[in-house]
């Protein structure tokens, strides 16, 4: 309602709420939705560990066709070779290209679409062992590794990488071409390994599963955890468990949370009863919209909005008249008004209700 309404921003930044608090500058992943929930995604693997992305092979270990470190590469206007254009020799292959003014366009070419590349040199092993010689790029690209076709993946797609093996002793020096071709949309090509050592490394370790969040909760309010309702004081950080069906949800003090049922389609319990969830600690705002679930006709006026507010020194709840209609409108509306506790109205979980109100459009203040 206040996003359409008002311009109000559903998902802010935490120094949007709070800027006297220096310590959420430079928190970025975790948000405020609406002014009573604190949601901090969880981003990182927790039961399933991809492993560590191939280095990029170092330009001490690449050699251009006439000796000097790097390797030797050759631009060519159209995505098969067509057109040869500007040369360079390139320390290390990693290209990203993400566009003027932030790159140039590599020699020769007058657009970073379309285009192909070829890089020719020596890779120089730093050791005896197996290896992982691979290339991630975005779109086509080839890896012939002494006359053979080590890695290929000639087709349009976002980023990715392949890889595969092949046995060199230290000091051994073999050929490389790598081949790459660009299309259209973003671009990349990074010619990369695993070398004998990294390749031990990654089998020894192991992830430690870690299934705990650490929030950050800003100063000037109270919080709750929407799962326990077990309450924190605002600048602290919390650890919590989350496993898969929980992520971490802290509310704020003072928050006034209406809740409706579970339903399969917008209009398919319209005369349902509101749970009313309140979180005390500190006075609290929440404006009511309805309106019929299912057309543009609010463009037209056709709602109906009431306000409820918390005095939490008197423990008042004050529900105002209701303002404006809609046809299909609820006149009357059970409100089950809920006082949250460590015993009651945690997480999704039905609550018990403190007192109830059959709504009916008119103010009303209830004391609990």
């Amino acid at each position: 309602w206040r996003v359409t309404h008002d311009g109000y921003t559903l998902m802010r930044a935490l120094p949007m709420d709070f800027p006297d608090d220096r310590g959420v500058y430079n928190i970025n992943d975790a948000f405020m939705f609406g002014p009573s929930f604190l949601v901090h995604p969880v981003t990182r693997p927790m039961f399933r560990f991809a492993p560590p992305p191939a280095a990029t092979i170092p330009a001490t270990a690449l050699r251009t066709p006439d000796g000097k470190p790097g390797l030797a590469g050759q631009y060519f206007e159209g995505m098969n070779f067509e057109t040869p254009k500007g040369t360079t020799v390139d320390a290390t292959v990693d290209q990203r290209w993400p566009g003027p003014p932030l790159t140039d366009i590599p020699a020769g070419l007058s657009s970073l679409n379309n285009f192909s590349a070829r890089w020719t040199g020596s890779v120089v092993a730093p050791e005896d062992g197996e290896y992982e010689l691979g290339v991630e790029g975005d779109d086509g690209f080839r890896l012939i590794v002494a006359g053979k076709v080590l890695v290929e993946d000639w087709s349009m797609g976002a980023a990715r990488y392949k890889g595969a093996k092949i046995t060199l002793t230290k000091g051994q020096t073999v050929p490389v071409t790598l081949e790459f071709f660009q299309g259209s949309g973003n671009r990349s090509v990074r010619l990369a390994w695993r070398t004998p050592t990294q390749i031990a490394e990654m089998a020894n370790h192991k992830e430690e599963i870690d299934t705990s969040m650490r929030t950050y909760l800003p100063q000037g309010a109270a919080w709750y955890d929407f799962w326990t309702n077990e309450r924190f004081k605002g600048g602290t950080t919390v650890t919590k468990a989350v496993p898969l069906d929980i992520l971490p949800l802290y509310v704020r003090a003072g928050a006034i949370v209406p809740m409706g049922p579970v339903v399969q389609y917008a209009t398919e319990r319209p005369g349902a009863d509101y749970e009313v969830r309140i979180y005390p600690g500190a006075d609290g705002r929440f404006t009511v919209y309805e309106d019929d679930n299912e057309t543009y006709n609010y463009e037209k006026g056709q709602y109906a909005t009431y306000d409820l507010s918390w005095n939490d020194a008197t423990r008042t709840l004050s529900i105002g008249a209701r303002k404006g209609t809609y046809p299909g409108l609820v006149k009357t509306r059970k409100l089950n008004i809920v006082v949250v506790s460590p015993q009651n109205a945690t997480g999704l979980s039905p609550a018990v209700t403190t007192r109830s109100l059959n709504y009916t459009g008119k103010a009303v203040a209830m004391r609990f």
